[in-house]
């Protein structure tokens, strides 16, 4: 039986209080905060699991990477409002593209004098423009579909799960308290979907996944193959629909079917991988 004093902690931390705190500002700020609630109640609760989990390591005057995400994520959400609300597609996709280039950077730049500067700029450019892609994508379909927080929450918390089994519990956390404040705009979604969770969420959500996966990769060991799995699985969605321009009546629910199986494979794999490798290595 696992141990209690170990689980419940866990629980608290990276699920119930980054749940509760995102819920409470969803219903309460519906009317304070309008179309922008979702993405205040996204931060305020990822920040609440973050702090709950990382308070007593955590610098003001960043140190490591992950002193960076409070920041990270308070621009980013302020940055994600301002650039969907940019009516032009071009100067929206670069907005996208300078404030995914720009958190990358933030996330590199304790790794610089490791990597070396071309490698460094290499990493940030991938990062960035993988963040920026993932987000134009979760963007477009929030607008029309009700899948996007359902899947990223499955992406989230898989990667959550591996994190755990595979190479750092805090940031495994931090992946759960944002499944878990996806799942609470996705309970606060059920009677309006397309009106609660927006482009901006969406793009907020994958910024702050981004950033998980590129502290876990550059700094946990987290293997480049399982960021790969996961990045099919935040795309797996989108990709989908785009595929779908003609759907005759009645296959919305085998399209959101399809696209929760091609999301899941993936996350399934993906955890399966680590259980093995874990088990391999005798800590299982």
């Amino acid at each position: 039986m696992p141990d209690v004093s170990f689980v419940l902690p866990l629980v608290l931390q990276s699920a119930l209080l980054p749940f509760a705190v995102a819920l409470v500002l969803l219903v309460a700020g519906r009317r304070r905060f309008g179309a922008a609630a979702p993405v205040v109640a996204a931060a305020a609760g990822f920040l609440a699991s973050y702090f709950a989990t990382l308070h007593a390591q955590w610098s003001p005057l960043p140190k490591v990477a992950l002193d960076w995400v409070p920041l990270i994520v308070v621009a980013g959400a302020v940055a994600a409002l301002v650039t969907e609300n940019i009516r032009h597609a071009p100067a929206r996709r670069l907005a996208r593209l300078t404030v995914s280039l720009a958190a990358a950077a933030l996330v590199v730049w304790p790794a610089l004098q490791s990597l070396g500067a071309p490698k460094a700029a290499l990493a940030t450019l991938a990062i960035g423009v993988l963040v920026a892609a993932a987000w134009t994508l979760k963007a477009h379909a929030a607008a029309r579909r009700p899948t996007p927080p359902l899947m990223l929450a499955v992406v989230a918390g898989g990667a959550g799960l591996t994190l755990m089994l595979d190479s750092s519990q805090s940031i495994g956390q931090l992946n759960g308290g944002l499944a878990s404040v996806l799942a609470a705009c996705l309970a606060f979604n059920v009677p309006r979907v397309r009106a609660a969770f927006s482009p901006a969420a969406a793009g907020l959500a994958v910024l702050m996944l981004g950033v998980l996966l590129a502290n876990a990769h550059l700094y946990a060991g987290f293997s480049l193959g399982y960021v790969a799995l996961l990045v099919a699985a935040v795309v797996a969605d989108p990709l989908l629909s785009a595929f779908r321009r003609a759907r005759p009546e009645g296959s919305d629910a085998a399209g959101w079917a399809t696209a929760a199986v091609l999301t899941a494979i993936p996350v399934v794999v993906t955890i399966g991988l680590a259980v093995k490798a874990a088990q391999d290595s005798g800590g299982y």
